[in-house]
């Protein structure tokens, strides 16, 4: 089988709701960790832990704080989404997916362009892994049951595709469709892709490839060095299954509030979708 796509066959209707109509927009939406140091991002795990699920820890942060950087998201009850983007020769990138996994990241990814092997070499890290809940559900099957070394879930592995900072265009869809595509066929569970290209991934690799969509700011929000963004509300009903947001945060005066506009904003979007 190939696993290549024709783009002209795909549409911009939103796709249906996969991953995303189980889940609370809270859970949905991720914030970034893009702080110098650790007591800057426990300081804000701490303030929004009424509101926030998940968290990403990303190059900033791990290079400062290493491992201590995820435990202390772990220890507040919190998900992690390790955003490393490994890529690297085929035996190194398995090695880190796997040190991933041994931290409790319950997302990791990877360069789709590092290569078919590399990405499956990541999967077989995962396979020996049971999952604790449906397979149907990739959210609940990364619930976190690990005691001591014992390790009884199974994260969610996504492929980088294209960086939202770079320029949009026809070019950059067909190769985000194709990398998905790819992703998709190498066996894992989504990519990392503007809500640009969300609607043409799910047409081509199903409602259940999940999609995690950064680049997300609120209506009015400067886009800094983002080029392809979107607002939360459009994100959702292109149908991303969840949100990656940092500076609208980490730039506030009351986090907690702009927090709560975006999952507003993303709940009113789902009763539309």
């Amino acid at each position: 089988m190939d696993h290549r796509v024709q783009i002209e066959r795909l549409g911009s209707r939103p796709a249906d709701s996969g991953v995303r109509s189980l889940v609370p927009a809270r859970e949905r939406l991720i914030v970034a960790l893009d702080v110098p140091a650790l007591h800057d991002a426990v300081r804000l795990v701490d303030a929004l832990a009424s509101s926030v699920t998940w968290f990403k820890v990303g190059s900033e942060l791990f290079t400062a704080a290493g491992p201590q950087a995820v435990a202390a998201v772990r220890e507040r009850g919190k998900r992690v989404f390790l955003d490393l983007k490994f890529h690297d020769i085929p035996r190194t990138v398995a090695s880190a997916v796997d040190a991933a996994v041994r931290l409790g990241a319950e997302m990791i990814n990877l360069h789709v362009a590092a290569g078919e092997d590399a990405l499956r070499e990541a999967v077989h890290v995962l396979d020996d892994i049971e999952p604790v809940a449906s397979p149907q559900s990739p959210v609940a099957s990364s619930r976190i049951t690990n005691h001591e070394s014992r390790i009884t879930f199974r994260p969610l592995l996504l492929g980088v595709t294209r960086l939202t900072s770079e320029q949009d265009g026809p070019e950059v869809l067909a190769a985000v469709v194709d990398a998905a595509a790819r992703a998709k066929w190498c066996g894992l569970d989504g990519v990392i892709a503007s809500a640009l290209e969300t609607a043409a991934i799910k047409a081509a690799c199903g409602r259940e490839f999940v999609v995690v969509t950064p680049g997300i700011r609120p209506a009015g929000a400067p886009s800094g060095d983002q080029r392809r963004i979107t607002t939360p509300a459009d994100a959702v009903q292109a149908g991303a299954d969840f949100l990656v947001v940092g500076r609208p945060v980490l730039g506030a005066a009351d986090p907690v509030a702009v927090v709560a506009r975006m999952v507003q904003e993303m709940e009113a979007a789902i009763g539309k979708s």
